[in-house]
């Protein structure tokens, strides 16, 4: 808020404020005071999983076809936008697996967590994200592993992945040197250009520690003051949560987010080792894949429809736990 009140443009900072931190939360507000019935939470979760999955079948079906791709790459139902859709694929592909694995939920739940996660797997193919890949891969084993604990046989389902995915990759070189492009901070394109867009960061934040330079003044900043030479992708965001919020709020911003939610996860860490409920599970995987992983990489946080979908879907954890 301070960030927003002590700019060269109020009435840009305050509307941007008020936008990303406020009227984009609010979101979760009607589910957490008016949808107690876990009938109806059940039957949200299931829509959102089975779009989920047809949004990433679709992504796979345009790459077969070659429609509406960009760089090889798809987005989606209705020309959806690339880094939109892997980031919500990184987002939810773990909810997916906790769902499916965990029979706390009902057997129709679990059914479209099934169908999403295989079409999820088939979005990925078509969306050729590396993060996507890379943390979605790191999540899936992860939650796997923990569930083997319940039951051995899903051990046989990470190995029979494991070996599915290792073959495509073996056997097609472009997708190889994908992966292998991910770590490859000289020569990718979209790799140096990340870093080049983070190097203006530090700047920017150096030069305004405290308050930042104003929400939403970020790309006016950045274009007129510190986009290095090198940058010709003309970036319009830091592709980083905490680099982003640190430079348009400051310290006291940056102090403000981490604040936010380490404390939400703390709260699902200390709830889940009492009760071990799937719900807290989701919450913590869901903060973390959202806003620390992918957010790594792009800007989440200020992601239209992402962080909708995000606080619905956290909402309807928070309410499925506490009744």
């Amino acid at each position: 808020m301070p960030s927003a009140l002590i700019s060269t443009d109020i009435a840009i900072t305050t509307k941007y404020f008020f936008n990303i931190w406020i009227w984009k939360v609010l979101i979760i507000l009607p589910i957490l005071l008016f949808i107690k019935s876990p009938r109806k939470l059940y039957a949200i979760l299931t829509v959102f999983f089975v779009y989920m999955g047809i949004d990433g079948i679709s992504a796979f079906v345009q790459l077969l076809i070659g429609h509406n791709i960009s760089s090889g790459r798809a987005g989606g139902v209705v020309n959806g936008s690339v880094m939109g859709l892997a980031m919500l694929l990184t987002f939810t592909f773990p909810l997916a697996l906790v769902v499916m694995f965990d029979k706390s939920f009902p057997k129709y739940v679990r059914q479209s967590a099934i169908f999403s996660s295989l079409g999820m797997l088939l979005g990925m193919w078509g969306n050729q994200s590396r993060g996507s890949w890379l943390f979605s891969g790191t999540n899936g084993i992860l939650i796997t592993l923990r569930y083997c604990f319940v039951n051995v046989r899903y051990l046989l389902v990470l190995i029979v992945a494991i070996i599915g995915i290792g073959y495509v990759f073996t056997t097609n070189q472009a997708y190889l040197d994908r992966f292998e492009s991910t770590f490859n901070m000289t020569t990718n394109g979209s790799n140096i250009g990340r870093i080049y867009v983070w190097v203006s960061d530090k700047q920017m934040i150096m030069d305004h520690p405290i308050i930042g330079v104003g929400p939403g003044l970020w790309g006016k900043k950045y274009a007129e003051e510190y986009q290095l030479k090198q940058e010709t992708q003309n970036l319009g965001h830091s592709h980083n949560n905490m680099l982003q919020i640190a430079s348009e709020s400051g310290i006291l911003g940056l102090i403000g987010f981490l604040e936010f939610s380490i404390f939400i996860i703390y709260k699902s860490v200390k709830s889940y080792i009492m009760s071990t409920n799937p719900y807290d599970l989701s919450i913590i995987v869901g903060f973390i894949s959202y806003l620390f992983l992918f957010g790594s990489i792009d800007y989440t946080w200020g992601n239209s429809s992402g962080i909708r979908i995000f606080w619905v879907v956290m909402g309807i954890m928070l309410q499925l736990r506490d009744n």
